[in-house]
């Protein structure tokens, strides 16, 4: 600060000091600074060109004070009331920051003008009429006239001809009419079977499905009511659907990141989704128990707060700054999953500053992560008959172990032994005046090579001084090993005396191999010890010897004398050496044998009582009751926390009333009644519109998890909020809806292009007819299972392999051909993370590394090649080939229909029997079953 300006700040402290009227401030001129005279006009002149009512350039106005207070997008406070030097305003003003200085152009401030800002900030910021909005209270309202924050409309559906009796179409029609289009003719009855098969179950219509659809006795319309009911009740149904929430939140059963590991118990969360979809839970309960379902003993709901990737405890750096960072990326997942699944808005966009285009605040974000603050990642217990049934099998098993440690006890009395080694062990011996100290480790408790975190050597007490460790290198002392393990420089001896054992912040040194190792610690001066303290590393050591050096002698005899042995210890528990490979003193090798087959029944035990007690496990939120408190960052920099906020949704929805302290889990369930009150004006518009994107291929509104600013405006907005309003009216049943949209004539019509039509309306998002779309990848695979005759059914439970191993650093080498248990539907495939599916992956199946709540659809030439080429598609092939022959017989023409039945629902044109007709005399029928399978025919929704 220059001396102008120091005069100038002097003088304003000054001016304070002999006092402040009410909305005047003495000026270095010892005039009172008029805000209405002198600072606004500073604003009008400089400011409000950018930062107006009319144009907020990033996302400020300078017109209100309580938007001062909550500065624009970079998340700072524009004025701090009673910090000049806080205050973000005076900083560019000033040109302190050359990219940053204001105004960018025209004349710059004067210093006049500066000093009169600092004077008004000094003195608290004065603003007539505007001084209700304080900046440790809740400021100014955050509101907003986009469509999708404003309550639903109450709508009814447009009378129309009195032929469009279905609400829907009443809707589509007057939308199409507008434009000169008309709903086109309804498809025929083949085509409808199989789309609305495709669409609510995933798989293809049989044939004899098909046949009792068209020849049905009450004629087509009651067919296809029977028809809609007995797919929406199929199992098959759940595990559709299930598919379509999985990717929206991107579920896998791999953490992602570099090492990808497995995920085991992630699967009943997929299963759980199934059995909902399954039940027709109303979708307000479904949201309440992924948010909240371990207050509802639905443990597995929660599996959807832990969906997103997270790196492991391994992979996070052991300083603090890596460890603030990494939760905050862990919360940041959870912010995403809960803010784009059931909001459909990008409120994790707001982490580093306020959110560029959408009412959504820097605070609004923390405020949403403060309602997670407790949440944990892993697994955790999976209650529900299952875990009943373990843990009335605890006391039995518990005393069952508890006989066996008795007489375990018992072996060690009659053999004399010494209690066995614990982790952090204490080794006592007569005083001794030593110079070195030095363990020789033979064996370790499983085989592995030694490793030990810390290792200290203790003084005798005296009246005049305390027992202290001096094997530490800040006092001197110095380590050597027989070796150490170069995967990490960390694992050096010189570990051994630093002092730091906590597991967080320190490696411990590991012997380079198994096998016999040693560690010495050579002390700075000779001293008088009566113990050492080693604490366990990876391993145990086991069979060891401490020796120490004669600081009075330099004869090699005697140097080195062993103070402690473990040749009288009793063995440990873990330890799993075989009988042959341990000495005890006084102990024969049937003794020795004994005791080692003791040990394995108790190890038996211990793991039986563990997994009755741990109970069925499920990867799934778990939390603290006391949560650690949230911050703002500064530019969401965890080392720069600038104020601790209560648990809130965004303030342009409302408020929680939640306090700082507020329980961990009445902040969630606070989130949970808050997205699933009837007047919510985003959660059951959201799901709506991903349900009509999963009949129609595009939602109502095209970009499914953004309904902010920056995403798309809805195609038809009355019949949004309608299917809305009716939904949540309807008990929010999902199941019902899918009825409504399906038996609808908008659903029902032809898929076929019209000319004029495509001229003002090629995408059909008009829907003057159904548009046809590619299957997913899952659909595809299933369906060939489905013509094949080799689709397993089998539901729930721990996933079939795509590849030859679940997670980790290796490479993924993808299997070519199944067996039964790889005839699974695919949604029971053991999902990756970040690893497309071999043949599949290319017809875009997300690998849930980013949340996909709109698959693409590409078109490549890979697709064609995988498909045709494939040692999966050419076996399935085949097994559909051995099927025709078996139901339809020796004949080639009645196999060829049969073959078109099953894999297109219809049988073949003359000319198509001509064609295949040659081809399978040419080649054989399996080479006609593979051409079905690579048709559009079978990969479209008709």
């Amino acid at each position: 600060m220059t001396r102008f300006y120091r005069s100038l700040l002097l003088l304003v402290v000054l001016t304070l000091a002999l006092g402040v009227e009410a909305f005047g401030v003495e000026s270095v001129g010892g005039d009172t600074v008029d805000f209405g005279k002198q600072i606004e006009p500073i604003f009008a002149a400089h400011c409000l060109e950018c930062h107006g009512p009319d144009k907020r350039e990033s996302g400020l106005r300078l017109d209100r004070r309580s938007n001062l207070l909550r500065g624009g997008d970079l998340g700072k406070a524009t004025i701090v009331p009673g910090e000049p030097a806080s205050s973000f305003l005076l900083n560019v003003v000033r040109g302190t920051d050359p990219d940053m200085q204001m105004p960018p152009d025209g004349p710059r401030l004067t210093a006049e003008q500066i000093a009169m800002l600092e004077s008004w900030v000094l003195s608290g910021a004065p603003w007539p009429g505007q001084m209700d909005a304080i900046a440790d209270e809740t400021i100014e309202p955050v509101e907003s006239e986009h469509w999708s924050l404003k309550p639903m409309a109450r709508n009814d559906p447009p009378t129309v001809q009195t032929s469009q009796a279905h609400p829907i179409d009443a809707f589509i029609v007057q939308s199409l009419a507008q434009r000169d289009l008309k709903l086109s003719s309804s498809a025929d009855p083949a085509t409808l079977i199989r789309r609305v098969s495709l669409v609510l179950i995933g798989l293809p219509p049989t044939p004899d499905e098909v046949h009792a659809f068209i020849h049905h006795p009450a004629g087509l319309d009651i067919a296809y009511e029977e028809l809609v009911t007995r797919l929406l009740d199929s199992p098959r149904y759940g595990e559709r659907w299930a598919q379509h929430w999985l990717d929206v939140i991107r579920w896998a059963e791999t953490v992602g990141f570099e090492t990808n590991a497995a995920r085991p118990n992630a699967w009943p969360y997929r299963d759980w989704v199934i059995q909902s979809f399954n039940d027709d839970k109303p979708y307000d309960q479904f949201v309440f128990e992924q948010i909240a379902g371990d207050t509802v003993g639905e443990d597995a709901a929660l599996g959807f707060l832990v969906a997103g990737p997270a790196n492991l405890p391994g992979q996070i750096g052991r300083d603090e700054e890596a460890m603030r960072q990494a939760r905050q990326d862990e919360l940041d997942e959870v912010v995403r999953t809960v803010g784009q699944g059931l909001f459909g808005l990008t409120i994790e966009c707001a982490r580093c500053h306020n959110h560029k285009f959408d009412p959504i605040l820097q605070r609004d974000y923390y405020s949403m992560q403060a309602i997670f603050a407790g949440l944990n990642y892993g697994d955790r217990r999976h209650r529900g008959p299952e875990n009943d049934a373990m843990t009335a099998q605890v006391p039995a098993v518990r005393e069952q172990l508890k006989e066996l440690r008795a007489e375990l006890e018992s072996l060690r009395k009659v053999h004399q032994l010494q209690p066995p080694l614990v982790d952090l062990q204490t080794e006592s011996f007569e005083p001794a005046r030593v110079s070195s100290v030095r363990m020789e480790i033979d064996a370790t408790a499983d085989s592995s090579a030694a490793s030990l975190y810390e290792f200290q050597v203790w003084t005798v007490a005296a009246e005049d001084r305390p027992s202290r460790n001096v094997a530490l290198a800040s006092a001197g002392a110095m380590p050597s090993a027989s070796s150490f393990a170069l995967a990490n420089q960390t694992r050096h001896f010189d570990n051994l005396i630093d002092g730091t054992a906590d597991r967080r912040q320190a490696f411990p040194w590991i012997a380079v191999q198994t096998g016999p190792a040693w560690i010495q610690v050579d002390l700075a001066e000779p001293a008088i010890i009566d113990r050492i303290v080693w604490d366990r590393g990876a391993s145990v050591p086991v069979d060891y010897k401490i020796r120490i050096s004669n600081a009075d002698t330099d004869n090699d005899s005697v140097k080195w004398k062993t103070v402690v042995s473990t040749s009288n210890r009793m063995l440990r528990e873990d330890d799993t050496r075989n009988a042959d490979q341990i000495e005890l003193d006084g102990l024969d090798a049937a003794a020795i044998h004994s005791l080692t087959g003791k040990l394995i029944e108790i190890r038996k035990t211990q793991d039986n009582l563990n997994r009755l007690l741990a109970g069925p496990m499920v990867y799934a939120a778990s939390f603290n009751e006391s949560p650690e408190s949230t911050w703002l960052l500064r530019r969401g920099d965890p080392m720069q926390p600038t104020q601790k906020l209560a648990a809130a949704i965004p303030a342009v929805l409302g408020n929680l009333n939640l306090s700082l302290d507020q329980p961990e889990v009445d902040r969630r369930l606070a989130l949970a009644k808050h997205l699933t009150h009837a007047d919510h004006p985003l959660t059951a518009r959201v799901i709506v519109n991903r349900v009509w994107q999963s009949h129609f291929g595009t939602g109502l509104v095209e970009t499914p998890s953004d309904f902010g600013t920056m995403g798309a405006a809805a195609s038809h907005p009355e019949l949004l909020d309608w299917l809305a309003s009716d939904f949540v009216a309807g008990g929010w049943s999902l199941k019902r809806l899918h009825r409504l949209i399906v038996t609808s004539k908008t659903f029902r019509q032809s898929s076929q292009p019209h000319e004029g039509a495509i001229a003002i309306d090629a995408d059909s998002r008009l829907l003057w007819r159904f548009p046809p779309r590619r299957l997913e990848a899952e659909a595809i695979r299933d369906s060939m299972l489905v013509a094949s005759g080799k689709l397993n059914l089998e539901m729930g439970g721990p996933g079939f392999d795509f590849f030859n191993q679940r997670g980790g650093l290796s490479d993924y080498i993808d299997k070519q051909t199944f067996d039964e248990s790889g005839w699974r539907r695919m949604i029971y495939a053991h999902k990756i993370r970040m690893q497309a599916v071999s043949i599949f992956g290319a017809f875009d199946c997300p690998d849930s590394g980013q949340m996909k709540p709109k698959r693409t659809a590409s078109i490549t030439p890979i697709q064609s090649l995988s498909l045709l080429n494939s040692p999966f598609v050419n076996q399935q092939a085949k097994f559909f080939a051995e099927r025709v022959k078996s139901e339809a017989g020796e004949s080639v023409q009645q196999q060829i229909d049969l073959a078109f039945k099953i894999a297109v629902a219809r049988s073949p044109s003359r000319e198509e029997l001509q064609r295949m007709t040659e081809l399978v005399s040419e080649h054989d029928l399996s080479q006609l079953c593979r051409v079905l399978l690579n048709t559009s025919e079978f990969l479209f929704i008709q």
